[in-house]
């Protein structure tokens, strides 16, 4: 008796074992990412080890690392653009909070990053764009955003105004 053959000529055997490998490396390559995730993670929290015991240098180093590990991971750049804010590197950490927003358009953090950096570079309009898409995105950070957007509209004489137009602050 002849052994049976696929469409293509091949043997239920090689089949077979085609199908098998093909499964293992699927699930290798699952693993494989689940274990580079878990990594960046890692890598992530030292890096905030470091910035809580001052070493922002170290930090900074420990979160390149991250973000060569995972360019995708916008934790990784989060708290790599936070790192560089510290050392007073705010174009360059701007450069990495836009591209976690770039992965993840509802990074509150990551906009509240670029408004800092706004700030310290004098771009009082673009911190307070960015301070409104982080209440827009995270209401729960209303009040604080209330009161720095506040404050930067007494340094550029802007006039506060809500959704309707008006500024909320006038008497009706």
């Amino acid at each position: 008796m002849r052994a049976w053959r696929g469409p293509l000529g091949i043997s239920a055997g090689i089949l077979s074992r085609v199908l098998f490998m093909r499964l293992l490396c699927m699930l290798l390559m699952l693993f494989s990412v689940n274990a580079s995730a878990a990594d960046v993670l890692d890598l992530v929290r030292q890096g905030e080890s470091k910035l809580q015991a001052g070493e922002i240098d170290a930090a900074v180093a420990v979160l390149e690392s991250a973000v060569a590990m995972d360019a995708a991971s916008p934790i990784a750049h989060t708290r790599l653009g936070g790192a560089l804010l510290l050392k007073q590197e705010q174009t360059a950490a701007i450069e990495h909070f836009r591209k976690a927003i770039a992965l993840d358009a509802e990074n509150a953090h990551a906009f509240v990053g670029i408004a800092i950096a706004e700030i310290h570079l004098g771009r009082y309009q673009r911190a307070r764009a960015a301070l409104m898409e982080a209440k827009a995105i995270d209401p729960d950070k209303g009040d604080e955003v209330d009161s720095l957007i506040d404050w930067l509209d007494s340094r550029t004489g802007a006039e506060r105004v809500g959704p309707s137009g008006d500024d909320p602050r006038s008497p009706s």
